[in-house]
């Protein structure tokens, strides 16, 4: 873009801090809001204005970033005189990166079509290190010249973007590739607790991971230590995924598919929820399937 835009970024928790510190170290003009002011003082700290409400961002900004946790809490920023719509003009930009379900971002493209507001579906794949060292794979959907036109943006956050058509298909391909990594982490987590059961050490499952180039996988070696060692601090909190499982089968559910997998993985994080285990790592699901263990 020849005129770089003014960011305002919206959502600064595990992922949102990363992105946008990323973004002011790529040299844009970045503003913040967050619900919890705390977490603004670092980027005050560094030069960037921090809004008081998401209107004074929105007022402030042109292009507007959000990364927030589910639908209500981008009701929360979006609507109301306080929002973000209330301070668009036409010919702003909205780029969400958070994990909505299609219908909430169908919607909201409706909603910016109608305001004459550019609107791109960009959530991400990766987890907390990726965002930290713009490692993140940006699933893009929206119009295509739209999404090349802020290709530098996405870019300072990324190594990669896929273009996945109009939106809600970015939200869609991200509950696609969700799924894969729920079970991923619950396969692990069963390996692990099943070589327990079994009177060998979880590590050697590791080992042969490691060991075997078809199954040696980057997002083992992620959630090795905290398996092994019984720790699960968050860089994809729990009640996240179990938000996103209960998408994945509610999308199922009105195309007439059974994903009897997921179905089984959503009832496990239900369970790892209602444990109190949801702000911790998801990865603390092992935590519901070795417990049982240590009691017998």
């Amino acid at each position: 873009m020849s005129i770089p835009p003014r960011i305002g970024f919206i959502g600064l928790g595990i992922m949102g801090r990363a992105m946008a510190l990323n973004l002011f170290k790529a040299g844009f003009q970045v503003s913040v809001y967050n619900r919890t002011r705390q977490r603004t003082i670092e980027f005050a700290d560094i030069g960037c204005e921090v809004a008081s409400t998401p209107r004074a961002l929105a007022k402030q900004a042109d292009t507007i970033i959000t990364m927030v946790s589910d639908p209500a809490a981008m009701d929360g920023v979006l609507e109301g005189p306080e929002g973000v719509i209330s301070a668009f003009k036409g010919g702003n930009t909205l780029i969400n990166m958070s994990t909505l379900s299609p219908d909430y971002t169908a919607a909201l493209t409706k909603k910016c079509f109608i305001a004459g507001v550019n609107f791109l579906d960009c959530p991400v794949s990766g987890s907390k290190s990726a965002a930290e060292n713009a490692q993140l794979v940006i699933l893009a959907g929206g119009k295509k010249e739209i999404v090349d036109k802020f290709s530098s943006v996405l870019k300072a956050m990324s190594r990669a973007v896929v273009y996945a058509g109009p939106a809600p298909a970015g939200t869609a391909l991200k509950l696609c590739m969700n799924l894969i990594v729920a079970q991923l982490t619950t396969a692990l987590a069963e390996s692990a607790a099943l070589a327990q059961a079994q009177g060998i050490a979880p590590g050697l499952v590791f080992e042969a991971l490691a060991l075997n180039p078809t199954l040696n996988c980057g997002y083992f070696n992620l959630k090795k230590e905290n398996i092994l060692k019984q720790e699960f601090p968050p860089a994809f909190p729990l009640k996240h995924m179990l938000k996103d499982a209960r998408f994945m089968l509610a999308e199922a559910a009105k195309k007439n598919l059974s994903l009897p997998v997921t179905k089984a993985v959503e009832s496990l994080l239900e369970k790892s929820y209602n444990s109190g285990y949801g702000e911790k790592d998801l990865s603390v699901v092992l935590r519901n399937l070795t417990e049982p263990l240590s009691r017998g």
